[in-house]
């Protein structure tokens, strides 16, 4: 009876070395987590830098406007407002650029506010700008005396006649190599729609 309780006793105290797939996970695990913090260093390193620092300057050239069918396979519709827009755009992105910036994704939108929507937002041009631009010889930077939309304004109904509230402005997002992806507006500028079609 009492020779039992030893031997069980010798056969707890055996020691049992880890298999090679959970050496394998341990170093893996304590890898990435050092990758992971290096990671979340180096993008903090980068966020004392202003995303705002470029001054953005956009001059509207002219503004017309005209009533067309946006959809014009569907019957019985009404027209709506077109707005056709050209404005001058002067920009210097090159501050943007740093280690940890891959490219910027740019575009123009219009904001303005009718009866039936207290806010409309839509995009009338947009560019990708990559990092090669900024360590080429071609710098990061926009200076156009003349830019026509790429995309329609369109309103859906009759929100844009002798609208006096429009906004255009830059916006841009910042395609990063780690961390978040900011989106930064700048240069807004006001004007007003016509009172009658051309």
């Amino acid at each position: 009876d009492l020779k039992t309780p030893k031997a069980t006793h010798r056969r707890e105290g055996v020691v049992t070395m880890h298999s090679f797939l959970t050496r394998a996970n341990a170093v893996f695990a304590f890898s990435f987590s050092c990758l992971t913090g290096v990671t979340f260093m180096c993008f903090l390193s980068t966020q004392l830098s202003s995303q705002s620092c470029p001054s953005v300057d956009i001059n509207v050239d002219s503004v017309t406007l005209h009533a067309y069918k946006q959809f014009g396979h569907i019957r019985n519709r009404k027209k709506d407002d077109f707005g056709n827009v050209t404005f001058g755009m002067d920009a210097d992105l090159s501050c943007l650029f740093n280690w940890n910036t891959k490219q910027l994704f740019l575009y123009v939108t219009a904001e303005y506010e009718t009866e039936d929507n207290e806010y409309n937002c839509i995009t009338l041009w947009d560019r990708i700008m990559v990092r090669q631009e900024e360590m080429g010889d071609t710098p990061a930077k926009i200076n156009e005396m003349v830019v026509h939309t790429k995309y329609p304004f369109f309103d859906d109904g009759k929100g844009l006649k002798a609208n006096p509230n429009v906004s255009l402005s830059l916006n841009w997002n910042i395609i990063p190599n780690a961390g978040i992806l900011p989106r930064v507006q700048s240069g807004k500028t006001y004007f007003k729609f016509p009172n009658s079609y051309a």
